[in-house]
């Protein structure tokens, strides 16, 4: 019994046609410069097509929650060479400076900012002006993958056809990116203009058609610090005896009734209080 029709078009709807719209979102939120939902939604649209690619190449996509930098290391081994090492400025693009990276350089530092714990911004953020073209580009290389690399393109009925796998197929054409026939599709291959093709596809130099009417945004690195280092950690470092008392007050309402990442905020929260009470004692 061959399961596969069905398994792959659960893959395909439930990871990568959310993806897309995570995607075509995430742009759109680094145009407008709502940096918190761009950075959250930029790991989610690249956790779910690596777990796709996964998946569509008998791999478990288990086990990994929203961790990019986790899921990076199987599918690379699936890859190779189709997900591209270092993420160069796109040609065409007009940006004021650009830092280039590694793809795991990028897949870290997009992490730290936007994985799940941060959508309440308890660590901050920071932001570039290139990391949205460098997004587009990992987007690229990883959602051509959602399809079996070692199946045959065409299967043929006919004894000593000629076959090509999809890894072929893509190794020989480097800027194809094959129809998924999913919500990215259809505004790559739509002609009229709508401010959701707009979002998906200005300025996106690995998907928009050749004919796409680009016009130029303001590109520029943000950042915020996170209100618990202002509200909490900082003053229980303080010698201001005040300051110390009020943000132990402030912590222990915090460890009541906020949940958070217990080794990412909780337990650096507690070792402060302990210092900070102790030091307290001391003086």
């Amino acid at each position: 019994m061959d399961i596969q029709p069905s398994t792959n078009d659960i893959v395909r709807d439930l990871f990568v046609r959310t993806a897309d719209e995570n995607y075509i979102t995430a742009r759109w939120c680094a145009m407008n410069h709502l940096n918190s939902d761009f950075l959250w939604l930029g790991v989610h649209c690249l956790e779910k097509y690596m777990k796709a690619a996964l998946l569509l190449n008998g791999k478990s996509a288990k086990g990994y929650s929203h961790d990019i930098v986790e899921l990076y290391g199987p599918l690379k081994k699936v890859a190779g060479p189709l997900i591209r090492d270092t993420l160069e400025k796109p040609d065409g693009l007009s940006i004021g400076r650009w830092a280039g990276a590694t793809t795991p350089e990028f897949l870290e530092r997009l992490l730290q900012s936007g994985n799940a714990d941060n959508r309440y911004l308890l660590y901050g953020y920071v932001t570039r002006g290139a990391d949205l073209f460098m997004l587009d580009q990992l987007v690229f290389d990883i959602r051509r993958l959602a399809c079996s690399l070692d199946g045959a393109v065409f299967r043929s009925s006919d004894v000593g056809a000629a076959k090509i796998t999809n890894r072929q197929l893509l190794s020989q054409n480097p800027l194809f990116h094959p129809t998924l026939h999913m919500p990215l599709d259809a505004l790559i291959e739509g002609k009229s203009e709508s401010p959701v093709r707009f979002a998906a596809l200005n300025l996106n130099f690995s998907f928009a058609p050749e004919d796409f009417d680009h016009q130029a945004i303001q590109a520029s690195g943000a950042g915020r610090n996170p209100v618990l280092a202002r509200r909490i950690l900082d003053p229980l470092a303080s010698d201001d005896v005040t300051a110390v008392t009020e943000a132990l007050a402030v912590a222990e309402w915090f460890l009541a009734n906020v949940q958070a990442s217990k080794d990412g905020i909780i337990e650096p929260i507690k070792q402060a209080m302990l210092e900070a009470r102790a030091r307290l004692s001391a003086a």
